[in-house]
């Protein structure tokens, strides 16, 4: 790959990552909170997260393109280090907010994540990196040049397709694959009509209308689906953001305040919303209908928002635990190797097994169990509850496998596998839109941006996926590409 060139504009390229200075409102935050992290009791932790923070900032936050890349690392940095604003906000330390091993699993995850960050730059200094650019001049073109109409057609439509093969493909399927990324088609194409907004500002009110459409009935979920609409919104909101100052973070706002909103509202019903939908039993099963469920979740908000329960302390405590995601890990390290020896990657290779070989060749593998892995690797136990879902994280089944310094080498290699699918997918699209490009790019690395998620998830994710948008599904993006042009 040393020698491929990626240009989907054919401009001349960009410069290398900005500087601190192109977003003094980012370093001035982080310089306050590493001086805020002085009076903590977890001084030398909060100091870290910034200097991270701005690292990673530096690395990835490239001028007039989208952060995809660098949306794909901060989830995973929010995912360890919220924990840290969890212990300051208590005046605890990260050992005594986590059985004993919060500072170890901390610094495990954290210098893991910096793994990741350089095993991307590895594989990008192999190759020819800086022609991969998206000059905001001829992104704007290239947003003229499709038809508004025409682009959101093709997104009804994709969404149409997809859930037609959702109906008709039997849960048990070995075709399951299939129709999982089928429904990513429609996907693409919402992120190409988010970008081309954010380019042109043209069409607001449809674009309003087909956001709040899509996030009133993702309400209709066993999980919190409306955050995946304003995550677009967010994301390609970043096309234009070359300086990240005050100005712009207020224009952020109308994305950021009702996602925040959302998030609390989420923490403090989705319990009483969860046993709604179920019908009470322990399972994952929606029993009721849309109507009844929507009914419900406006039920519930109304009665958190009039009786000011949004912010109360259990919510809170609740919302770091969901957005932190060390607590299973740290006590898998207070479990591994004092009462379960390293598996010396017997659970990696079992994981790629599951989640990469189709069904229809190994039909005996059975069933996906997450919670049974939780509890063989940890002192959490959950019995028959099926009300949620649990999952160790990618991270934490690479300490169990190798320890602290085999999963740094294996977590530098997953960023040398992200580097690579950044290029590989850029590579194969360059003939399409570049609006459409970033849809795809989009699409294919979202699954690979996790910490929370377990290996099977997120493997069979990001090479199913890959495999599906970039192959299977390719003449159709083609034909896409050439009917919504104007």
């Amino acid at each position: 790959m040393k020698h491929i060139t990626v240009n989907p504009t054919g401009t001349a390229p960009l410069s290398s990552a900005p500087e601190s200075a192109q977003y003094p409102l980012v370093t001035f935050i982080a310089a306050i909170a590493a001086c805020y992290g002085l009076t903590t009791l977890n001084p030398l932790e909060t100091a870290w997260t910034c200097a991270l923070l701005l690292m990673l900032l530096r690395w990835f936050w490239w001028r007039e393109q989208p952060g995809i890349l660098l949306f794909c690392l901060l989830i995973p940095f929010l995912e360890i280090h919220t924990t840290l604003l969890e212990a300051n906000q208590k005046n605890l330390t990260l050992n005594q907010l986590f059985f004993g091993t919060g500072q170890k699993t901390f610094w495990m995850s954290s210098l893991s994540l910096l793994a990741v960050a350089i095993g991307i730059k590895t594989t990008w200094s192999l190759t020819n990196r800086r022609s991969i650019t998206f000059p905001i001049g001829r992104i704007k073109e290239s947003a003229a040049q499709l038809h508004q109409q025409k682009l959101v057609f093709a997104f009804i439509g994709a969404s149409f397709i997809g859930q037609a093969i959702d109906i008709l493909i039997p849960y048990r399927s070995s075709l399951r694959q299939l129709e999982v990324y089928a429904l990513g088609v429609s996907e693409v194409l919402l992120f190409v009509i988010a970008v081309k907004f954010m380019l042109d500002r043209k069409h607001l009110w449809m674009v309003v209308c087909i956001f709040t459409y899509l996030i009133v009935i993702s309400f209709y979920s066993f999980f919190s689906s409306w955050k995946d609409p304003l995550t677009v919104l967010l994301v390609a909101s970043l096309i234009r953001v070359t300086v990240f100052d005050i100005r712009q973070l207020i224009r952020l706002f109308p994305i950021l305040i009702p996602a925040i909103f959302l998030v609390f509202i989420w923490q403090n019903i989705k319990g009483d919303y969860r046993q709604f939908l179920n019908g009470g039993k322990f399972s994952q099963q929606v029993v009721v209908t849309q109507d009844e469920a929507l009914n419900k979740f406006q039920e519930l908000a109304i009665n958190t928002v009039t009786s000011n329960n949004i912010l109360e302390s259990e919510s809170l405590d609740a919302t770091y635990r969901r957005i932190g995601y060390l607590e299973y890990f740290a006590n898998a390290v207070a479990k591994v190797p004092s009462e379960i020896p390293h598996e010396q990657g017997v659970l990696l290779q079992s994981n790629l097994e599951f989640a990469l070989i189709p069904r229809f060749l190994s039909p005996n593998k059975g069933l996906k169990d997450d919670k049974a892995k939780v509890e063989k690797y940890t002192d959490f136990y959950f019995g028959e509850y099926g009300g949620s879902s649990f999952s160790l994280g990618h991270y934490c089944e690479a300490y169990i496998d190798w320890g602290r310094n085999g999963m740094l080498l294996q977590l530098f290699l997953f960023g040398i596998v992200g580097g690579g699918l950044f290029l590989i997918v850029l590579s194969r699209t360059m003939s399409l839109n570049p609006l459409l490009s970033l849809g795809l790019l989009w699409v294919c690395m979202k699954p690979w941006g996790t910490f929370q998620q377990d290996m099977v998830t997120m493997s069979g994710q990001v090479f199913w996926g890959a495999v599906c948008h970039l192959v299977i599904f390719f003449p159709f993006y083609r034909w896409v590409n050439g009917w919504i042009k104007r």
